[in-house]
This record gives C-alpha cells, structure tokens and sequence, in this order.
C-alpha cells in the first residue's frame, strides 16, 4: 500500500474492531494502534511538507511500526475468527481471496546464529515460509544433567526472518535457539536446536 492508503486502512480497522463484540481482547490493543496511525500521519504529513531525508526517514520507521502492529491484528481476527468469512469482514481487514482449505505452516529451515556488531548480541536468521504470518523463537543456556535443553515458558515473537537480534547474552557461554512458524491455521513443529558461544 501506500502512505495515505495505509493509514487509512489503518483508522478503518480501528473504526471497524471499535466496540466490536467479535473482537473482546485484540492484540495488540486499539488503543497502541490508534497511537502508532496517529503518529504515522503526523509524520507523513512532515514529510510530506519539507521532506528532508531526516523526515523521510522518521516517517518510514513509524510506518514499519504501523505495518507491524496490523500485521499482529491480522493474525487475532484470523485466529479468533475461526474461518468465519463475515466475522473477517466486520474486523475492517479485507482477504486477500475467497477462502480456501487452510493449513499449518511448515518448520523454517535454515536456522543461522552468527555473532552481531555487540558483545552480548547475537544474530538469528532463517528462511522465511511463505504460509507464515508471524515467527516464534526461544533462546536460553539452560541444559539439564542429562544434556537436554531447558526451554522458557515464553517465547518471542517476530515478523521477520531476518535480522532478529538476541541480547543481552553472557561472554562466553553457550545458547540454544529453536524457531517455529505461526499463521491463523496453527504453529509449525519447532526446529532442531541451533547453539553458538557468545562473545
């Protein structure tokens, strides 16, 4: 899309999710996506009038953060939708074509950790999946007497396959990582863990 045909989007989901019964909880709220439209269009707007590259700049990263924020509401009303046509509709998102059978994403491949431009930080990157709306990934240094890994509770969430950053992690010891693929059908099997020694 774009700039204006984003941001109205945008103030149209908002508008259409607004005291809307189908929806009791979004994530994220509409609160934090009324804000992030809000200060799209004021930068846009700054940009729009001088357009140094400073503004440019400012206005493309609370683009990216409204972009983010819609692609997380996509991934509720799918879930919470159920498959149910009508129910998409009245959330403001439009689909992308008539429904079809829908299924699971398949495991990312190619998990890759390398070390990032900090100490402490640690670079994960992985081939994307097509069918995949959102990521979750796992890191920890945690192994028990036997050998196994000792995976957290939570885990983070990302839209990239790229570029995701892991920090702050301990010079000299040893992380685990795993990454699973998400969409509004279910998650992918986790991947085989990967490990590197932070430095």
């Amino acid at each position: 899309m774009r700039d204006q045909e984003l941001l109205t989007f945008g103030y149209t989901v908002h508008a259409a999710m607004d005291g809307n019964a189908n929806f009791a909880t979004p994530e994220p709220d509409l609160p934090t996506l009324l804000a992030a439209a809000d200060d799209f269009r004021e930068k846009m707007e700054v940009a729009n009038r001088k357009g140094s590259p400073l503004d440019i700049s400012l206005k493309n990263d609370s683009r990216e953060v409204l972009m983010e924020l819609l692609r997380r509401l996509a991934f509720y009303v799918n879930t919470t939708a159920d498959g149910s046509l009508s129910v998409i509709l009245s959330s403001g998102f439009r689909p992308a074509s008539l429904p079809t059978k829908a299924v699971p994403p398949e495991m990312p491949t190619r998990v890759r950790l390398s070390d990032f431009r900090q100490k402490g930080q640690v670079r994960l990157d992985f081939d994307a999946v097509p069918e995949a709306w959102l990521y979750e990934y796992q890191y920890t240094d945690q192994v028990d007497t036997g050998g196994q890994v000792l995976w957290p509770i939570e885990a983070y969430e990302t839209p990239r396959s790229s570029t995701n950053i892991l920090a702050p992690l301990q010079k000299g010891v040893e992380y685990h990582v795993r990454v699973r693929a998400k969409n509004g059908v279910g998650v992918s099997d986790w991947t085989t863990p990967e490990s590197i020694l932070a430095r």
